[in-house]
């Protein structure tokens, strides 16, 4: 029973360390959607004087980047708090 302990505070830890990764990487995303708004602003004020299709969101690769992390940090989180509902399930098992 106290190795179960100490493995559910491990994944208590962890998944706590995931959660704080997640809300910077949310943060960021929040802050290149912003970015990126402000940038096709700017566009639409000069449209006439550039092409369109040729004009390239900067905060385009970030934000893909970002979001990328985003869903390894949610499969991240989804691992551990499977671990966890199995670490539950056999501390009740043994109860």
């Amino acid at each position: 029973m106290p190795g179960q302990l100490q493995e559910i505070g491990d994944l208590l830890r962890q998944r706590l360390f995931v959660v704080q990764q997640l809300a910077a990487a949310n943060a960021e995303q929040h802050r290149l959607l912003q970015l990126s708004g402000g940038s096709e602003f700017l566009i639409l004020k000069t449209i006439e004087e550039q092409e369109e299709d040729a004009w390239q969101n900067p905060a385009t690769p970030d934000l893909e980047a970002n979001a990328a992390l985003l869903d390894e940090l949610n499969a991240k989180l989804e691992q551990i708090d499977k671990l966890l509902e199995e670490a539950n399930m056999k501390g009740k098992r043994h109860e």
